[in-house]
């Protein structure tokens, strides 16, 4: 997730990938190894059926997550098909017929197996791709969340920012950073968040963007900031002495996401509580973490 200070791994799917044949000669086993067993005799193989090149999802490690899922779609496949899933040169995945007819294993194996024809790679690594059978059960957890979706608002240009000067003492506070996503507070705010909790989830939907312990954002091309914003220590106008004032402006990015300002940024900030990627209390959780962080600031 983004925390901006303006507004704040399938799609980005769309790098030509070239196979590449190796002939190998046997090697000879080297002396010592126990050797490798054979059947007895008269005995036979059982095949295992499966979808040959392609991920199948019951080889994904427990339930996929989306939340993990939209940090690996916009890794990879954003480029392609856009931060909100709208398409660029690759097709829309928002409101897409084929993803919402289709079963989540029809979703894996296009993923996976690539399509012939098109500039849509083979994803999954035994295809010679860069995802897991679990990394690509996540991307089409995420992918759901995005059906049914409702129509991206055109961008409305911004003013050019006033020249910032020192403000007077005495001078009314900065109004806090807010994301480019509408939304009031969700009902994260009213839970009691566990930060160690916090802590865990932070490391695996936030670190990937914000850095460990959220202390430095990676780079984030073409976005006025030039990288994800560090929340360690956080916008100084979202930090607040009030506990609660504090939990909604963490609540509100978390909740509705945000697009950072800038020509075409590659990262954006998840809509973790709209699109239902976290439950209230996950995020309860994340805010009681962020607020620990910055306990010092």
């Amino acid at each position: 997730m983004s925390l901006s200070t303006h507004h704040m791994k399938l799609s980005g799917l769309c790098l030509v990938m070239l196979a590449l044949a190796f002939a190998c000669s046997p090697n000879p086993q080297p002396a010592g190894l126990t050797p490798v067993p054979t059947l007895a005799s008269g005995a036979t193989t059982t095949p295992v059926t499966s979808l040959q090149g392609s991920a199948s999802l019951s080889q994904a490690a427990g339930p996929a997550d989306p939340a993990v899922g939209a940090a690996i779609y916009w890794e990879n496949c954003s480029p392609c098909h856009g931060l909100q899933a709208e398409g660029v040169i690759g097709p829309a995945l928002r409101d897409n017929t084929f993803i919402q007819s289709a079963s989540d294993q029809a979703v894996a194996s296009v993923i996976s197996q690539g399509r012939a024809g098109t500039q849509m790679p083979a994803w999954l690594v035994t295809n010679g791709g860069a995802l897991s059978a679990a990394d690509i059960a996540d991307v089409v957890a995420f992918l759901r969340t995005y059906q049914n979706a409702p129509v991206i608002p055109s961008a409305t240009p911004l003013p050019p920012e006033p020249t910032e000067t020192p403000a007077p003492a005495g001078a009314p506070t900065e109004e806090p950073a807010r994301p480019s996503n509408p939304g009031g507070p969700g009902n994260a705010v009213n839970l009691t968040g566990n930060a160690d909790r916090g802590q865990v989830a932070f490391g695996q939907y936030c670190a990937t963007c914000h850095g460990p312990q959220g202390r430095a954002g990676r780079p984030n091309p073409d976005s006025d900031d030039g990288a994800v914003p560090g929340i360690n220590p956080i916008d100084p106008t979202i930090l607040s002495s009030d506990p609660k004032t504090f939990a909604t402006n963490i609540d509100l990015f978390i909740e509705h996401g945000s697009v950072p300002a800038g020509t075409k940024p590659q990262i954006m900030m998840p809509p973790f509580g709209d699109n239902k990627l976290l439950t209230d209390q996950q995020i309860a959780d994340l805010i009681a973490y962020v607020m620990a962080l910055n306990a010092s600031h």
